[in-house]
């Protein structure tokens, strides 16, 4: 039987269906044990498996935690880049907001910069983020796990 194929995380790490371990690009193996091979190049990046979010220590594993983690992995959808930019937006008025005086001032520059500007350069980190291999996704509906 062959060994497992592992799972791309983003463009520079790949997952171990194993051990979970993160390795490197240019591992052929899981670099913590062994029982895994690199997927192929052309695989497209997954969302994690729920077992993933929770750990595969079974001794440890909380069934409700194991049926909230597969209820929210089943729930992800890739966002548009419209909501990718305001969600991003949002976060990042949220921490200037938490940083006292800087943080305000950041904020007044970043409202007085022209709209198209500041659409630029959202998008600009949203591109950076693409071609790094992050996909944005959100959980849908109303359940908080």
């Amino acid at each position: 039987m062959p060994d497992p194929t592992g799972r791309w995380l983003n463009s520079g790490q790949w997952q171990c269906p194993k051990c979970s371990w993160v390795n490197d690009p240019d591992r052929e193996r899981c670099q913590k044990c062994g029982e895994s091979v690199r997927p192929p190049a052309d695989e497209p990046v997954r969302p994690p498996d729920p077992l993933d979010l929770i750990s595969h220590d079974e001794s440890l594993v909380d069934v409700g935690a194991v049926e909230r983690a597969a209820n929210a992995v089943q729930a992800m959808t890739r966002v548009t880049r419209d909501k990718a930019r305001s969600l991003l937006s949002q976060s990042l008025r949220s921490g200037l907001g938490k940083r006292g005086e800087k943080g305000d001032r950041a904020l007044e520059a970043l409202s007085e910069m022209p709209e198209d500007d500041r659409r630029a350069a959202l998008d600009s980190m949203m591109d950076d983020l693409e071609a790094s291999g992050f996909g944005l996704y959100q959980v849908d509906g109303d359940e908080r796990g």
